[in-house]
């Protein structure tokens, strides 16, 4: 399989403090509140404008619906109360303990428990954040991360859902696949420890490093336009879920799906992204990798205004639609040759639409 183009490797680690899920978190009266905009005082302004507005899964959103927001609320609130199943762990620990090498096992060990696909990757320092950001409990703390390996799963968001972008049945999905990738992650991690490894578990608003990187890495598939990880079957139908550990495995390498070309012609994202958040331009350097640009602050505002996480650039992908022969082999040939990456967006807006409708 052709190597992915050189995309460059991070010169500085990230801040979690810095991103945008950490910066909504922030609380007037608070410590960490007054303590991030006293090193950011640029961001307050934009800031403070989008903490006015609707607050995801609540009245006032555009597309807010009770009764399917709360059950969104209540996957994201079960994530912390899940226990990883003993009789899993005992069936699995004993054969990852006496394995000589244990990826293969921790590959099917993900799979068995729902995964689409799985890897292993060396863990670069530069995915581990700096500090924690997310929570005001550890807001600050170094982070110091051991392990230098990872297990990395991917699970599969629902295509017929995801075509109701960007209404709330969007966001249900988004946080019933955040719960499966947490309970996955926390067996997964159990299993490692109860065979004699270290290992954390990484899940919804509980990171250590950054997960999209860490899945090229472990050759679940590229980063696309919209800065999403796009896989192999599934496209960016995804979400992502990894543990790390002390215990060494075999790394994959990083993989080409003909997905980068792909998106340096097709522009189907950012020409529907409601908030023209995602460049429809060339690929620019940041913290040295060479990638598309997203406006952050653009796209959460739109996440704010219609009360769910939108979704609409994970649906136009023509790279996730549904995982027949038909769109395989449509995807085995883009990935064999990617200068058809413009007739074949041609095709995909006489069959789905050139313009996003739900």
């Amino acid at each position: 399989m052709r190597a992915p183009p050189r995309l460059g490797r991070p010169v500085a680690r990230v801040d979690e403090r810095d991103t945008m899920f950490a910066r909504a978190a922030r609380r007037p009266g608070t410590p960490a509140f007054d303590d991030y905009y006293a090193r950011r005082p640029e961001l307050r302004e934009v800031d403070d404008r989008l903490r006015a507005l609707p607050e995801l899964c609540r009245p006032g959103g555009r597309h807010y619906a009770p009764l399917v927001c709360g059950q969104a609320d209540d996957y994201f609130r079960a994530i912390e109360a899940i226990v990883p199943d003993a009789a899993v762990v005992e069936t699995w620990a004993p054969l990852v303990r006496e394995a000589r090498d244990a990826t293969p096992i921790l590959r099917s060990l993900a799979r068995a428990l729902g995964a689409s696909a799985a890897g292993c990757a060396a863990v670069d320092e530069a995915f581990v954040y700096t500090h924690k950001g997310r929570h005001d409990a550890d807001y600050g703390r170094e982070v110091a991360l051991p392990h230098r390996w990872a297990v990395v799963f991917l699970v599969e968001m629902d295509f017929g859902t995801m075509q109701r972008a960007p209404r709330a049945r969007v966001l249900r999905e988004s946080a019933r696949q955040y719960y499966r990738a947490a309970v996955m992650a926390k067996t997964v991690a159990a299993v490692l420890e109860a065979g004699g490894a270290g290992a954390k578990a990484h899940y919804d608003a509980h990171y250590d490093l950054m997960l999209v990187p860490l899945a090229v890495a472990a050759g679940l598939g590229e980063l696309g336009r919209h800065n999403l990880l796009i896989a192999d079957r599934h496209g960016t139908r995804v979400r992502i879920g990894a543990v790390t550990t002390d215990r060494p495995l075999a790394a994959a390498a990083p993989v080409s799906l003909g997905a980068a070309r792909f998106c340096e012609r097709c522009r189907k994202c950012a020409e529907n992204c409601p908030s023209r958040a995602l460049s429809n331009g060339p690929r620019e350097p940041a913290r040295g990798v060479w990638r598309w640009p997203t406006d952050v602050e653009r796209c959460y505002a739109y996440w704010r205004g219609v009360g769910t996480d939108c979704g609409i650039c994970m649906a136009v992908c023509p790279f996730s639609h549904p995982d027949t022969w038909w769109h395989n082999a449509v995807r085995a040939v883009i990935r064999r040759a990617p200068w058809l990456a413009r007739p074949a967006r041609l095709a995909d807006d006489l069959v789905y639409g050139k313009r996003w409708t739900a």
